[in-house]
């Protein structure tokens, strides 16, 4: 497999790096090294290497990253004529401007346009503007409080499963928001709660007030005792169900955010539907707020739980919701704000058809100034490729493709537009030789690390506790089988067998005593 990736590199124009850094289980440092590359007219990303870092700095990642790629066959003279894009998460070790990891990349390739992962970017949005709600912080220490309870008492788990039996109540275990990811730690705990939410009350009002139960220390019956007063609250039951619903919508974003082959338009329609959503949310109430709405009704009965109503909650509430939602979206706004200036804002401005004017008389310069800002921003790369003869021959052809594109494909979504540009379905066969090489550049740009985090998902199921002591050779070689190999069933061995039998110290015998 590390053969194949070696000589489809050696095949391919351009290509942009991907790394992230991890602790094994044997606590060291890790870098993950991934590459993108276009394969068959789409943007592939590729498990490089995973490399053990001797020191945590600036210096010492590159050089890990640096270690990977040679392991694949490129060399610095291939980063500076090839690699196009680097793409980390928004650590100061990664991309300070003075001495991180990408100052020191844009060195050696001036061309490089770095890019913050944008999953990470989508954590720090919500979180910027979700934390610094005061009922957001008695709403944590809520769940804080009823993780504890149950996770470091048995007897609580035990009698909390006992009573939802009773009441016929599939009780869930409790949720930690403490992790990497505070999104999806944050729904899970909330989803959870509301699940077990009258049984968890009802065993909380037990557990404070039984004058019987001895076991119980003074702090868990405290604990008891806060956390059912927070949660009887009208204000905070609704509240709830809000960050539920918005928390939903940045979910799915978060998704989109993750997968693998993420292009910038793909990022930008992805925040606009998203801001959309929360807006709509201003007027309209999300499907979790307005099922508890409307079961409410003007009561303060819920789930047969009788909630602490006030007459200013509604209006205090809603001046809450309208407010959250207009700084969250602001916040989204400013942290994906760099996505619409310099070459990143260029690409979109081409290659999205959505920004293609109809009118023919704009069309005929549609393009022009960002073209030549794209061909003047690599153009120590395109004068390395043999492919790119000529910056007048690519306006040209960009005429020619403008043309080509409205009259027949402007029905086509970008991305599969591009790829049947790029494997030749467009257009002649020689036709499109300089826009093919600016198209592939746009394409390997990384919007996402993520592929590097589902990486270390996989390092820490192949080197457990058990297997802590795994050489960095074997572990990399079992990482690409994890990551990238066939079922068992499918798998081919005839290559493997080929390189084993001719690539021993001495010849093989295979007919030793028969």
């Amino acid at each position: 497999m590390k053969d194949d990736l070696v000589e489809k590199l050696k095949n391919t124009h351009f290509f942009s790096v991907m790394s992230d850094s991890s602790v094994d289980r044997s606590v060291k440092d890790q870098e993950m090294v991934y590459l993108t590359y276009v394969e068959d007219g789409k943007a592939v990303n590729q498990f490089v290497d995973i490399v053990s870092l001797e020191h945590a700095h600036s210096q010492g990642i590159l050089e890990a990253i640096l270690v990977g790629l040679r392991n694949v066959g490129l060399t610095e003279q291939d980063l500076k004529s090839r690699m196009v894009g680097f793409s980390c998460d928004g650590a100061s070790v990664m991309m300070g401007v003075h001495n991180g990891v990408v100052a020191k990349l844009k060195q050696m390739c001036p061309s490089i346009v770095p890019i913050w992962c944008v999953a990470h970017r989508l954590e720090l949005s919500a979180l910027d503007r979700i934390k610094s709600v005061p009922l957001l912080a008695e709403l944590k220490e809520t769940l804080n409080g009823v993780y504890k309870h149950y996770s470091h008492s048995a007897k609580a788990s035990r009698e909390l499963h006992a009573l939802g039996k009773v009441m016929g109540i599939n009780v869930v275990k409790p949720g930690n928001i403490d992790g990497t990811r505070w999104l999806p730690h944050m729904s899970r705990a909330l989803e959870g709660l509301v699940k077990n939410f009258k049984v968890t009350l009802v065993h909380f009002e037990n557990h404070a007030s039984d004058p019987n139960d001895r076991e119980a220390s003074a702090l868990m019956k405290g604990r008891a005792r806060a956390i059912h007063r927070s949660l009887t609250q009208y204000k905070m039951v609704m509240f709830i169900h809000l960050v539920l619903d918005i928390l939903q919508e940045l979910k799915q974003l978060s998704l989109l955010f993750q997968r693998d082959g993420m292009t910038l338009q793909m990022v930008s329609d992805g925040l606009q539907t998203t801001t959309l959503s929360l807006v709509a949310m201003q007027t309209d109430p999300g499907p979790r707020l307005q099922k508890v709405l409307d079961e409410v009704g003007p009561g303060n009965t819920w789930q047969n739980v009788q909630l602490n109503r006030r007459e200013t909650d509604n209006s205090t509430f809603n001046t809450l919701k309208l407010r959250l939602i207009s700084d969250l979206c602001r916040f989204l706004s400013a942290r994906f704000g760099n996505l619409e200036t310099g070459i990143l804002k260029a690409t979109s401005t081409l290659f999205d058809l959505s920004n293609w004017p109809e009118d023919t008389a704009e069309l005929a310069t549609f393009g022009n100034a960002e073209l030549i800002e794209l061909m003047e921003h690599f153009q120590s790369i395109l004068a390395e490729c043999g492919d790119f003869t000529s910056g007048e021959a690519a306006k040209r052809e960009w005429l020619d493709l403008k043309v080509l594109v409205q009259r027949h494909y402007r029905h086509i979504e970008p991305q599969v537009l591009w790829q049947r540009l790029l494997t030749g379905a467009i257009g002649r066969e020689d036709q499109f030789k300089q826009m093919k090489v600016i198209v592939e550049i746009t394409q390997v740009l990384p919007m996402s690390s993520s592929c590097c985090e589902r990486g270390f998902s996989s390092m820490k199921i192949i080197k457990s506790d058990w297997r802590s002591c795994l050489s960095n050779e074997m572990r990399s070689f079992l990482l690409h089988i994890s990551v990238h190999g066939p079922p068992a069933q499918q798998f081919n061995a005839e290559k493997a067998v080929t390189k084993w039998w001719s690539s021993g110290c001495r010849t093989r015998r295979p007919q030793f005593q028969d």
